[in-house]
This record gives C-alpha cells, structure tokens and sequence, in this order.
C-alpha cells in the first residue's frame, strides 16, 4: 500500500510539474489575436486559445484558474497577444481585460460626416453604422426636441475604445461626454440669454467654425447675439460650407453664387440661426455660446495680423474688409 500511495504521489507530482512546465513554454512566434464575443462563456475563450496554440489544453487552464483566479470573468474585446507569451501570461491577460485598445481624436468642429469618417479610420465601425447611427435624434430629443441628427453632439475629444466596439456604442459614448460636458457648463450658472440648450449647440458650432482663437469665442458669439435681437442676417460663411460639403461640392473656396443657394442653413439669405449644429463644438465654443461677450460690435473680418477685426458700423466694416483685401493681394 506504501509502494501504491508513493507511486501515486510520485505520478501526481510528475503531472503537477508537467502541467506547471507547459503553462511556462512560451507560445506561437507570431502575434495572435483572440477574439472574445460578448457573454462568451469561458470554456469556448480557453477552447479557442488552445486552437490558437496558446494554451497546453483547456483542463490545464482550467485547472490553474481553479486554484488561481476564482470567480472571474473573461472581458469581452480583442485581445492582441504578443509573440512568445506564455500560457500564464495569456490567461492573466483574458483575466485582467487587457484588450487591445484604439486611440481617436477627434478635433473640434468636424462634422458628422467626418467624425464618422475618421473612426471609420481608426477601426470603429463601418461607414454604414455610422450612417444609421447618426441618424437617432431620439438619443438627444431631451436636449434637443428638433434635431434631425445627432449633428453637434458626438463630443469632440481624445477616446480610447476597445477594438471591435461598434459605431452605436461609440456614439452613444460621445453623447454621453457631451451630456457631461453640458451639465458641468449649466452647473456653474445658467445661459445669459434666453435659448434652448440646442439654440445654444448651433450658436456654438458657428462660434467654432468661425474663430480658434479661445479670447475670440465670446466676442464672436455676442456678436451674432447681436445681430440676432437685431434681426440682422447672421451672414456666417460656415453655414454656407456646410451645405456644400452635405452636397459633396465644396472646393475649399466659397464663391458669391454659392452665397445665393436656396438652403435654409444658407444665413445670407435665412434670417435667424440655422435648422440645426454644423458641427461638433468643443467646450470653449459651448461656453461661450452660452455666455456670450456683452458688446457692441454688429460685424468681423479676419485680420491681416491674425484673428478678427470687429466693427460697430458697417462703414467701419467695410474698411476692415478692404483693408483685408489688400492683404491677400499683396500676398
């Protein structure tokens, strides 16, 4: 019976070092990558490690989360496994959640158009989600009862993103940031002029289309506050891109006739601010829209030196915008 248990203990032990000697092997030269479905149970994730040669076997895993990691669940995502990683190695990193991650920026005042081609780029989603998920104002009929699209509101920011997460996640992650943002602007004290929190994104996105300069957002913007307690058309350049780029006929240079198009973004000839956002401010333009400079300035120009040139009369006006011709000719 000694000789049997001995035996045993020796044939135990072998297995044990064996067991042990094959979750320490490193594994494939070449980098796998492993794809976990959302609420794939964790015997199917070990099953299909091991068909990638990253596992000894299922039992051996198994066994070694029993004693390891209990309880724990595997996160669901891409996970990118460096060549030569060990079966432990590997299995801590499906236990951790290390999934292999996308880093998006996307800059202030892109349109929805380019947002969505942008992550597109990046790897999140297809052309088609984007398309149909831009399209779900019902995401922000709270905010903004009228909206049309989710235009002005997928916040532009710096996101890291799983690999594998789909448009409508992502969107709805940017809608979240928005709301985020916008509550944290309203907390400090409410808008200075009457307007709905969609009044003032649309006001914004002007605002951010028109100047970069963080000391020009509120001038700019209480001067199209101006103009409209005036009932002066905004006569805002943006308005008229964005039709153009929706239309797929921007050149990159706006003509006089483009000016005169029939669109009611088109503010030269549309009194009032536009349908909707056409872009996506960032903070500094939603601030600024929500409390505009307080002057008395009805007209800007860009400026030879850089920035704007704001003017109270039109005569004023209209000598800054001479004075800005003969910039560019002399240029």
């Amino acid at each position: 019976m000694r000789r049997l248990l001995t035996l045993l203990l020796v044939a135990v032990l072998a297995a044990a070092g064996a067991a042990a000697w094959a979750l320490l092997r490193p594994g494939p030269e070449r980098e796998v990558v492993l794809r976990v479905e959302r609420g794939a149970p964790l015997v199917q994730v070990l099953e299909e490690a091991r068909r990638e040669g990253l596992l000894p076997s299922t039992l051996v895993a198994r066994a070694w989360l029993a004693v390891q990691e209990k309880d724990r669940h595997v996160r669901w995502g891409r996970y990118r496994v460096p060549p030569r990683s060990r079966p432990v190695d590997v299995l801590r990193q499906l236990l951790e959640g290390r999934v292999a991650m996308v880093v998006v920026t996307v800059p202030e005042g892109l349109t929805l158009a380019e947002v969505s081609e942008l992550m597109v780029k990046a790897g999140i989603g297809t052309a088609g989600e984007w398309r149909k998920v831009t399209r779900t104002p019902e995401w922000i009929a709270d905010l903004a009862p009228g909206a049309r699209d989710l235009e002005g509101f997928l916040f532009p920011d710096t996101y890291r993103f799983a690999e594998g997460t789909t448009a409508a996640s992502a969107a709805h992650h940017m809608v979240d940031r928005f709301r985020a943002v916008w509550a944290s602007i309203v907390a400090e004290g409410p808008c200075s002029w009457d307007a709905t929190p969609f009044e003032v994104v649309t006001l914004a996105s002007l605002v951010e289309a028109e100047t970069s300069l963080p000391e020009e957002r509120p001038t700019v913007a209480g001067v199209y506050l101006n103009r409209l307690r005036r009932g002066m058309l905004l006569q805002c350049d943006p308005t008229v891109v964005f039709v153009l780029k929706r239309e797929g006929r921007w050149t990159g240079r706006l003509l006089r006739k483009d000016l005169e198009m029939d669109d009611p973004y088109n503010t030269y000839r549309y009194p009032g601010l536009p349908p909707g956002p056409i872009n996506s401010p960032g903070r500094a333009a939603l601030e600024a829209a929500c409390r505009p400079a307080t002057v008395p300035h009805l007209y800007f120009v860009a400026s030879p030196g850089g920035g704007h040139r704001f003017s109270r009369t039109l005569s004023e006006h209209n000598r800054a915008v001479a004075r800005w011709r003969r910039s560019r000719r002399g240029r």
